[in-house]
């Protein structure tokens, strides 16, 4: 995965507030506003949005890594990875033996002839998507609801299962939807 697609999938995945709240500073933001952990200011003059900031005393801004990069004095990469290590947003999407070994079961639920089992086969994917979105749907409830509140707020167990699971959950989905869809593409060829 190149670096632009691990900040890609960070800003698509997360917001500023997990973000911050990655570091207990978005617990007592209130219009979300705090003092800036920048320059550690005093007044509630750092504005965030879902996709980014900016302190109006210091004059820093950006987006997602960009905060991380400025708050921990990191290099873009080395953001990248602390971001990823607290969120765990590619390590399913980067390990092709993970990828080799789910694609290889879906492929062994199809093996069989496709007439007969094409019935059977569209049951399948519709039961195992509907089973996914579920979880996605809990998962994603979880991260929101459960996420830490103030800075020395523990971590609940059901927002950390979240973080880490999430991720590995929607990109299993969008294997079995897209083998979903060669197989009824097959099909529909026959």
């Amino acid at each position: 995965m190149t670096t632009k697609e691990k900040a890609d999938l960070i800003k698509a995945s997360l917001t500023m507030r997990e973000l911050l709240g990655m570091y207990g500073l978005a617990g007592n933001s209130r219009h979300n506003r705090i003092p800036c952990p920048i320059h550690d200011g005093k007044d509630r003059n750092f504005s965030f949005t879902d996709f980014g900031f900016k302190c109006f005393v210091c004059g820093a801004e950006g987006g997602l890594v960009h905060f991380v990069e400025l708050y921990r004095g990191l290099s873009f990469e080395a953001a990248l990875e602390e971001i990823n290590g607290h969120f765990h947003l590619w390590t399913c999407a980067d390990d092709p033996e993970r990828k080799l070994a789910y694609s290889d079961r879906l492929k062994a639920l199809f093996a069989a002839d496709n007439r007969k089992a094409s019935v059977r086969t569209d049951e399948i994917h519709l039961h195992q998507l509907n089973r996914l979105a579920a979880e996605i749907t809990r998962l994603r409830k979880n991260k929101a609801k459960y996420a830490p509140k103030h800075r020395d707020g523990a971590f609940d167990d059901r927002y950390v299962e979240a973080c880490a699971v999430l991720n590995i959950k929607e990109y299993q989905f969008d294997c079995l939807y897209t083998e979903a869809q060669e197989v009824r593409s097959k099909k529909n060829d026959q």
